[in-house]
């Protein structure tokens, strides 16, 4: 069966409206979550291991604009692409105070 018929994915709808696919770029905020920092649980879930999946320029000591900068290097150079999406990778993206996410998401969208 063909989804792509019977919904519109976030992605279908990026490509319509941009005419190109719109690469997700990775971003590492150092962000933890409450199943590996003990409020909720401890270790983590058993699937979670970030370095499996982080590319190389997504690196918790690197800044979000050095990040974004090297990740559009990356796509860039391999795709061509012209539209992307920051994507706050590792663990839960919103398990953080409001201050310190709200600076990490405007540095993002400055770029």
């Amino acid at each position: 069966m063909n989804l792509a018929k019977h919904l519109n994915t976030f992605g279908q709808y990026l490509l319509h409206r941009h005419g190109e696919r719109v690469h997700k770029l990775a971003l590492n905020a150092s962000f933890t979550c409450p199943n590996r920092d003990g409020s909720k649980g401890i270790g983590g879930c058993t699937y979670c291991n970030n370095q499996t999946f982080s590319p190389e320029y997504c690196k918790p000591s690197k800044t979000i604009s050095q990040q974004v900068e090297e990740g559009i290097a990356f796509f860039h150079h391999k795709y061509a692409a012209q539209y992307y999406l920051a994507y706050f990778q590792s663990y839960t993206n919103t398990y953080d105070k409001i201050e310190n996410l709200k600076a990490i998401y405007e540095e993002a969208l400055s770029y």
